[in-house]
């Protein structure tokens, strides 16, 4: 059996202007979306609302791929990183303890994520 993907999703921001990720990790609002759904489920529903999908395919042997669905923000990368003290705090549990972070930026330079 392959590893699980990693347990933990966060993003970091950066504007046009500075170029440079945040150093500031944000949680995302997480659902779920599976194939047989809607896919008009995955649109922006309010102003202001940034949708990003992480396509993960467990039986696909292909890294897992994210995009933003809002024409204001575009994601620029995807990386698997550690995450510093999730495994000591399940030490028995089976669980990938690394985590995704989801880098993004905006044409304007700001987004709100609230």
């Amino acid at each position: 059996m392959s590893q699980p993907p990693p347990h933990y999703i966060l993003f970091s921001h950066s504007s046009t202007n500075s170029g440079a990720p945040s150093s500031i990790l944000g949680h995302p609002t997480i659902q779920y979306h599976y194939a047989n759904d809607s896919p008009l489920a995955i649109w922006p529903q309010r102003p202001n609302e940034h949708v990003l999908v992480l396509d993960y395919d467990p039986n696909s042997t292909k890294p897992p791929t994210v995009q933003s669905m809002s024409k204001e923000m575009a994601v620029t990368s995807l990386k698997v990183e550690e995450a510093p003290g999730a495994a000591a705090a399940h030490d028995n549990d089976p669980k990938n303890d690394r985590m995704y972070i989801i880098e993004t930026t905006a044409s304007d330079g700001y987004v709100n994520f609230a």
